[in-house]
């Protein structure tokens, strides 16, 4: 039985430290780390089980016109990933969250972390 591989990408990482620093201006440093590590552990644990389960990320197809990338929302924070089917592998893209604007953040990410 093949099992579905998750990879974390370099965006992944850079846009959660950067989301945790934003955070942490106004609320304890702790408890955001704990809200984005059960943020993460919620969605590693359903999306492993059933990688297509979440709908379409439609910011991206709108920008885009890009199907492939997925999001996964929960408590104010979304996980944007893209599952390749044919290898059984997630890719796990951004983290940020549902007050921010992912065409800026896309932007702003290409600029800060190039």
């Amino acid at each position: 039985m093949i099992k579905t591989k998750l990879v974390s990408l370099s965006t992944f990482e850079n846009t959660t430290f950067d989301l945790i620093d934003y955070f942490s201006q106004w609320n304890d440093e702790n408890k955001v780390i704990e809200r984005v590590e059960n943020l993460i552990e919620q969605f590693e644990s359903t999306v492993l089980v059933h990688p297509e389960m979440y709908p379409i990320c439609q910011d991206i197809r709108e920008f885009f016109g890009i199907v492939d990338y997925r999001i996964f929302k929960s408590d104010g924070l979304k996980i944007v990933y893209r599952y390749d089917a044919s290898h059984d592998v997630i890719y796990v893209m951004l983290m940020l969250s549902d007050k921010q604007d992912m065409q800026k953040i896309l932007i702003d990410y290409c600029i800060v972390h190039k």
